[in-house]
């Protein structure tokens, strides 16, 4: 079924157009008719940065991946670590800044690397697709992904080369919406064509599951709470004060916002 939507602007040449998505019987979910190349995702990032800067990353709207930062605090400084979807490098720098020194990043986007750069961001950085990594296996001890994974076409493709650029014992960090509670908030504010900007979200029980099938073992990792950017999407302010007091910690698993997850690589038999 083809569903009209309101106007809106191209974020690549400006042009407005009406939007049109395909809607499924069945869950309600907006889809268009096919997945963009790789080629045209770049555009799109790059486009986002240079013509709504408010909504990316790259320029300081920061979700750190609180629960993860903990893990990272407890291992060694020498530990080589490669983060995935660096953005504008402030994961890097926050890394940096807690002694961590053999630092690489990574980014589909040449503004994001640009502006990564431009703020002296301590590390070595990449123009890449998270699913063709252009490192040596058995690179890194670490690869961190904060609000990366949902962006990636292939997942598979994706966790292979992660799993192969990682020593063996190594762990893949990643923070990561949870599809259930992503896709309820999409459709209540009218985001519901979200494959284009999410293609990959994932549940709980997806995530483990996908991640086993290339050799990880999973474990969910706590968020101590809600960072600023989540509470921003919050609409009035009266649920961000009571939001500000969730125990996130606290709730089961399949309840949180984000899925925040230690994987570590099995060693082959």
């Amino acid at each position: 079924m083809v569903v009209e939507r309101s106007h809106r602007e191209c974020v690549l040449c400006g042009a407005s157009f009406t939007g049109r998505s395909f809607l499924c019987r069945t869950c309600s979910a907006r889809y268009r008719r096919e997945r963009p190349s790789r080629q045209l995702r770049r555009q799109f990032y790059e486009g986002v940065d240079r013509l709504y800067p408010g909504w990316a990353n790259t320029y300081g709207s920061y979700n750190p991946p609180l629960g993860l930062l903990r893990v990272l605090d407890r291992l060694p400084r020498t530990a080589r670590i490669l983060e995935l979807g660096c953005g504008g490098g402030a994961l890097l720098r926050e890394l940096a800044a807690r002694g961590f020194h053999e630092l690489v990043g990574l980014d589909l986007a040449r503004t994001a690397l640009a502006e990564a750069r431009q703020r002296q961001t301590p590390a070595s950085l990449v123009l890449a697709e998270a699913e063709r990594l252009p490192f040596l296996d058995r690179s890194f001890d670490i690869v961190l992904a904060a609000d990366l994974i949902e962006h990636v076409d292939d997942v598979e493709e994706h966790l292979a080369e992660v799993a192969r650029v990682l020593r063996e014992g190594g762990q893949y960090l990643v923070k990561t919406p949870n599809r259930p509670l992503a896709e309820a908030y999409y459709r209540l504010v009218g985001l519901d064509d979200y494959p284009f900007w999410h293609p990959s979200l994932l549940s709980p029980g997806e995530l483990r599951a996908v991640f086993a099938r290339h050799g990880f073992t999973v474990t969910f990792v706590p968020q101590p709470g809600l960072t600023p950017a989540q509470l921003r999407k919050i609409p009035s302010r009266f649920l961000r004060r009571i939001a500000q007091q969730l125990p996130v910690s606290c709730l089961p698993v399949w309840l949180r916002p984000h899925l925040e997850v230690v994987a570590v690589l099995r060693a082959k038999c």
